[in-house]
């Protein structure tokens, strides 16, 4: 493992991104969201996944002029068009809008749509909670799950993920798909020659495999069954509610040049406007950790670190990626100089 400060990493994830092609403000705000996931230990959808971002612009899924179209459907109703863009940049794009309304109407709801993967879905969440608000999100992706006993893909993994303020320091979040397991954890495990745990994921002929390789031409399956399914169709629903692409509908996120089109649901609750404001929902969650003995590690993560670990192998590829420009990323920068 390599040690690196967030400030270094941040900087190759968004020299990475210009070498693709990405505009600047939309390399900045993924290189930032991908630093995040890292530092509170989401790495799944930190640096190993921002490879699928540098492919999706080389290779057309994500459009690298998109200009995310925001619009006030209703007063506490934002809708955004991504235009085949960042789900990261639409969601900045309406963040202030969003916050807005929610302080005018106590409660505010964004939708995305035509977008790509949302990566680490707790950043949404991150963003609203640190500014006082809680906040729920939610996301769908490309098919690649079972739900209901299909022996085929139907759902994405379809995020789940919410932010409670705690005054005066961090916010604290969860974050967790609705499989098993992330699909880039299935990747991960084929390409390093590993078996997964059963339960985990079907192969093409419907019947549980511990195969890696077997599971990436298969379907996942849900955490905890049928429960696990219904919260995974429940995030679909919301996360397409604007006409986003359904999980079966939408192109795959690593290959092709079709972006997934997917979307993504944020809600913001301003606790000001209840007696369980934020200062008490923050002294519960102490009561909880300090007389009840409840661990988990959202609870636990305070403040982010300074620094954080990347493999050496991941590091070795992200530097490469970020010192060599291809002929495609010089061609867009010239033209925007």
């Amino acid at each position: 493992m390599s040690t690196i400060s967030k400030e270094e990493l941040a900087a190759l994830c968004e020299r990475a991104l210009l070498a693709s092609g990405a505009r600047p403000g939309d390399a900045k705000v993924l290189s930032s969201a991908t630093v995040e996931a890292e530092l509170v230990g989401n790495r799944a959808v930190g640096v190993g996944h921002l490879f699928d971002y540098l492919d999706g612009y080389r290779q057309g899924r994500i459009a690298a002029g998109a200009e995310p179209k925001v619009r006030r459907a209703a007063p506490a109703v934002i809708d955004v068009d991504a235009g085949n863009g960042l789900a990261q940049a639409a969601f900045q794009a309406a963040f202030r809008d969003l916050l807005e309304a929610t302080h005018e109407a106590g409660i505010a709801a964004l939708w995305i749509r035509n977008s790509y993967t949302c990566g680490e879905l707790g950043y949404y969440a991150r963003k609203v909670a640190q500014q006082g608000y809680i906040a729920m999100a939610s996301a769908n992706s490309p098919a690649l799950m079972s739900i209901g006993g299909a022996p085929k893909r139907i759902l994405g993994t379809n995020p789940l993920a919410y932010g409670i303020p705690r005054p005066g320091g961090m916010p604290m979040v969860i974050d967790q798909a609705s499989s098993s397991t992330a699909f880039v954890n299935i990747r991960r495990a084929a390409d390093a020659g590993n078996p997964i745990p059963a339960g985990w994921a079907l192969a093409a002929d419907g019947e549980q495999t511990v195969d890696a390789n077997e599971a990436l031409a298969g379907t996942l399956l849900p955490f905890g069954g049928h429960r696990g399914g219904n919260i995974a169709l429940l995030v679909e629903i919301l996360a397409t509610l604007s006409g986003a692409s359904f999980s079966l509908d939408a192109a795959p996120f690593d290959s092709g040049s079709t972006s997934p089109g997917i979307g993504v649901f944020v809600l913001c609750i301003d606790p000001a406007n209840f007696t369980g404001s934020a200062d008490r929902l923050s002294r519960q969650l102490e009561n909880l950790r300090d007389e009840h003995g409840v661990r988990l590690p959202a609870m636990e993560l305070t403040q982010l670190p300074e620094q954080v670990e990347i493999d050496a192998d991941t590091l070795h590829r992200l530097e490469q990626a970020a010192n060599t420009e291809s002929s495609a990323g010089r061609a867009l920068h010239g033209q925007r100089a």
